[in-house]
């Protein structure tokens, strides 16, 4: 097998080496290439993550050495913001929980990739065609992934999965009385689930502003896709994503079409959930709709108690636990240990780096927003960019929403995230090129 590959990994190094300055797509698509490897083979997913990404690092610094890429449009606020969080996350090493095995496994979505995106996509991501196939790419692993869905739900899972499921304990959370949790390539359905609905709400948005009649078809097949994958997680978590997106896309709208639709989808969406009961003979659309009912569900509840519990002991670290060592950190061997699971992204944050942390943390991500949102509001003027950009930035938001809900900070949910972020910030750039390509048109005809 290693001979067979060899020829394939000498041509994908080749191409990497002469194109690194579009070292983002290698990165983006090896975020999924080895996700799928990791649900047939047991290796440590993260460890293979990052060192792909230092490896490209490396071939960078080489490059930059012998040829001077293009660093301008890079040193934005996104870099900024999250360059403040990371010297943060530095100064956790000295916690006095510390253990620097967990710390150097979390940095990567804490502050590594953040940062990389942000270096990377405005160097790459130069004009509207590379953002496409970045929606090209990721639609791509949609549907690989939902089809995975759809044979674990009709064909049944494979050896590996079923090690997940009964030897690693999976299926007291994935095996439960309102049936089964498919989870796909993914760590486990909440996952699965959210990355569903992430690609639902960029999808759906994008469709509007994608020109080609074919393109727009190909998206409606994803979005169809995606809310299958959603669906069958039975993830309640994900119904957070497609609300939160709303909800700033009626922000963005800075048409009446636009806030009309928005607002329209919105409003139908909570009440066919909330005050009806249509569809309740499909467990998946009844699974969906108990999130709207949230105050009656047994394990909202006993997340609502061990947060009470939480914050008793949190009283006495700002500081948290450690970075990695808020969780399920029994591994690392830590002095002190949280003794209750963190069922959030968000919870995750605030027991690793304390209150002190979370506060910072939302405060970078906070001012990302609303920074992001200046931009697509006051600078950009092309409308397709203008539209496709506020897909991937609706995605985010509410991909933060679900967040609070669940620990969706996985593999490769979070370079998605970031990649969503920096674009806005390269869309200032790739604006000023389609104006400038418009004015070289306007002065060729004349």
């Amino acid at each position: 097998m290693a001979f067979a590959i060899l020829p394939f990994a000498i041509f994908i190094f080749l191409n990497i080496s002469i194109y690194v300055e579009k070292a983002i797509y290698a990165l983006f698509i090896s975020q999924f290439i080895l996700l799928i490897a990791a649900g047939f083979f047991d290796f440590p997913l993260g460890i293979y993550n990052l060192v792909f990404s230092l490896f490209i690092i490396s071939l960078l610094i080489i490059y930059h050495i012998y040829k001077k890429p293009y660093w301008k449009n890079s040193y934005n606020g996104m870099l900024l913001l999250y360059s403040i969080w990371a010297l943060f996350c530095v100064l956790e090493l000295g916690n006095p929980n510390n253990v620097q095995a967990a710390w150097n496994i979390s940095i990567t979505h804490y502050a590594f990739y953040p940062i990389l995106c942000a270096l990377l996509v405005p160097m790459a991501i130069k004009k509207p065609k590379d953002m496409e196939w970045l929606f090209i790419i990721w639609s791509i692993f949609i549907l690989i992934v939902a089809a995975k869905g759809y044979w674990q739900k009709n064909h049944g899972f494979n050896e590996h999965e079923y090690y997940f499921l009964y030897d690693l304990g999976g299926a007291k959370t994935h095996l439960i009385w309102s049936g089964i949790r498919y989870f796909s390539y993914f760590p486990d359905a909440a996952n699965f689930g959210v990355h569903m609905a992430m690609g639902t709400t960029a999808f759906s948005i994008a469709i509007f502003y994608v020109k080609n009649i074919w393109l727009k078809f190909y998206y409606i097949i994803v979005v169809a896709a995606a809310i299958y994958g959603m669906g069958i997680s039975g993830t309640r978590a994900a119904m957070a994503v497609p609300f939160g997106g709303l909800a700033l896309f009626i922000i963005l709208s800075k048409n009446k079409s636009g806030f009309i639709i928005g607002t329209i989808a919105m409003i139908s969406l909570f009440f066919f959930f909330r005050f009806t009961a249509i569809g309740d003979g499909n467990q998946y659309i009844r699974k969906m709709r108990s999130a709207f009912y949230a105050e009656q569900d047994a394990s909202y509840q006993v997340r609502m108690v061990n947060r009470e519990k939480m914050k008793v002991l949190m009283a006495s670290k700002p500081f948290g636990y450690g970075i990695g060592l808020g969780g399920k950190a029994e591994r690392f061997h830590p002095k002190e240990l949280m003794p209750y699971p963190p069922d959030s992204w968000l919870v995750n944050v605030w027991t690793d780096t304390g209150i002190v942390g979370l506060s910072l943390y939302l405060l970078v991500n906070v001012a990302l927003f609303a920074w992001c949102c200046w931009i697509l509001l006051f600078k950009i003027k092309d409308k397709r960019l203008k539209g496709l950009l506020t897909a991937w930035l609706c995605m985010n938001a509410g991909y933060f929403v679900s967040a609070f809900a669940n620990d969706v900070m996985q593999y490769p949910n979070s370079i998605v995230v970031y990649v969503g972020f920096a674009l806005c910030f390269a869309g200032t750039h790739i604006d000023k090129a389609i104006e400038d390509d418009k004015e070289m048109s306007e002065i060729t005809v004349k």
